[in-house]
């Protein structure tokens, strides 16, 4: 049963009670499953839910954090990782507080976000579209290849060679639009649409991110309401290699 991932449509919630779908040791999934916690304490256990509001990694962005517990009571799962399966699941990653912790299928139980850390992601996923449009303004001619959100690692690599005399130029426009404070639209796009030459929407809606409708971008990360709310993006570097340029930015990690 896939998962509605209820932060599509809503990244402003913090808090959210749904049902446990499934709970069990990390050892005792499918392979596909265990593949996806690659980097997890293999003691840990997942639970799967009717919806979430952790946000699953994907799309350059790392996942959310928080914990998971029995309604009216402290939280007794602390999730340290959220990953997608294929089959549209939502696996969320991480360990009982205490050993004789068990959740049960239909049990009800409340999800937490750390706040902080969705706060930071959101910031530093919007500042690369941010980045995106400037980029697209003054170097249309550039196309993008990849992106990464990741904190330290955050960054926007494109076709072709830009050197670092572009960089106050690039600068500059990026804090024009963050002084705009410009809203950060989110749209859907039906089946069979054509978003732009990279992307065409597939067998199901498609999610598009936009920067004050300057840019329309297949996302499905979570995002500030505003440009101005990212504080501000700072390109720290310009770097070429075999004909790729990245981009390498950052953004504050608190407000």
């Amino acid at each position: 049963m896939p998962t509605e991932a209820v932060y599509l449509h809503d990244a402003s919630l913090r808090t959210l009670t749904t049902e446990v779908v499934s709970y069990q040791p990390i050892a005792s999934l499918s392979e596909d499953d265990q593949s996806l916690a690659k980097n997890v304490d293999p003691e840990y256990a997942a639970m799967t839910t009717r919806q979430t509001i952790l946000y699953a990694q994907g799309g350059g962005q790392p996942s959310d954090t928080g914990t998971i517990g029995a309604v009216d009571q402290e939280p007794g799962f602390t999730v340290s990782l959220v990953r997608k399966a294929p089959d549209g699941r939502i696996l969320h990653f991480g360990k009982s507080v205490a050993s004789n912790t068990a959740f049960t299928e239909g049990q009800a139980v409340v999800q937490k976000v750390d706040s902080a850390k969705r706060d930071y992601h959101s910031r530093l996923h919007t500042g690369g579209h941010i980045l995106g449009v400037a980029m697209e303004v003054l170097m249309p001619e550039m196309k993008e290849v990849k992106a990464n959100h990741f904190p330290k690692e955050a960054s926007l690599e494109y076709e072709g060679l830009l050197y670092n005399d572009s960089k106050p130029l690039l600068q500059a426009k990026v804090d024009e639009l963050v002084q705009k404070d410009l809203p950060v639209l989110i749209s859907w796009l039906e089946p069979g649409t054509q978003v732009d030459e990279r992307a065409k929407v597939g067998d199901g809606p498609v999610r598009i991110v936009s920067i004050g409708g300057l840019d329309h971008n297949p996302c499905g990360g979570t995002h500030v309401e505003t440009s101005g709310q990212v504080g501000s993006v700072t390109i720290r570097k310009i770097s070429r290699q075999k004909g790729i340029t990245r981009i390498s930015y950052d953004v504050p990690a608190a407000l």
